[in-house]
């Protein structure tokens, strides 16, 4: 009885084992999907960005210095601009967090990466040559004609200037030849300078208190260097005024104006 028992315990036994290896062998092999395989549920859920934002600072102002030195064929009292302004910026750096549907979740500024560029102004110096946009300040405005001592009046009442435009008492000829009744040519006055501004550069005068001939105190006008003069130094300026008996000039006809040159060559 014993050895029947023990008998099928090992078959029992055997049955299990057996079936075991069976099953071992059956089971299946564990497979894990590719990157590009991954289907929306098992992506990342948020997407992260870096965004740079500049904004511009202050506009440039206007500096104006005096002239650390004078450059060839400038003059201290003439200033032009040696350096173009520049508008500063701010730029900061946020990180950003988009959901799937590319809303944004949150931005939020990173810490130490703000950079700033300063702005810097628009400079004008002293010591310049004659150019358009150049200004000066005239020490002052004197008047003459074309009858003044050592000018080259005529029997007519004619001469000219240096320049070589046609003047008279009361009457201008213009580049076209024709002679026309006034003080201007081509509309524009006739004035004489120091060499410092070249012949035919054309400036406008302003915050004058001239009165006579078509200008009016404090309203600016335009003139053309046509004529230099022994007593016409530095930023001086002498207008004309057909005759030095025709006081175009009030006050005595001394006095100091604003002056910006617009064109040169106008002749």
């Amino acid at each position: 009885m014993k050895k029947y028992i023990m008998t099928v315990v090992l078959l029992v036994m055997v049955t299990i084992i057996s079936g075991c290896a069976v099953n071992a062998d059956a089971t299946p092999q564990i497979t894990y999907p590719k990157l590009n395989e991954l289907t929306d549920t098992d992506e990342e859920p948020y997407r992260f960005e870096i965004e740079t934002v500049t904004e511009p600072l202050e506009e440039p102002g206007i500096e104006e210095r005096e002239a650390s030195y004078v450059v060839d064929g400038g003059a201290e009292w003439i200033y032009a601009k040696t350096q173009d302004g520049t508008t500063g910026t701010k730029t900061t750096k946020y990180k950003n967090i988009y959901n799937k549907k590319d809303e944004l979740l949150s931005r939020v500024e990173i810490p130490d990466a703000v950079e700033i560029a300063d702005t810097t102004p628009t400079v004008y110096e002293g010591g310049q040559k004659a150019q358009v946009d150049a200004y000066y300040r005239a020490s002052r405005i004197t008047r003459y004609g074309v009858d003044c001592n050592g000018c080259n009046m005529g029997a007519n009442g004619r001469g000219s200037t240096a320049l070589g435009i046609g003047v008279g008492l009361d009457e201008v000829r213009q580049s076209d030849g024709t002679w026309r009744k006034g003080l201007t040519y081509d509309g524009y006055y006739i004035i004489a300078t120091s060499a410092a501004i070249p012949f035919g550069t054309i400036v406008e005068i302003s915050n004058h208190t001239v009165s006579g001939a078509g200008i009016t105190p404090g309203v600016p006008f335009q003139a053309i260097v046509a004529d230099r003069g022994g007593a016409i130094t530095g930023s001086k300026i002498d207008l004309y005024a057909g005759s030095e008996h025709n006081m175009l000039m009030s006050q005595g006809g001394m006095q100091s104006a604003d002056v910006r040159i617009v064109g040169m060559n106008g002749i």
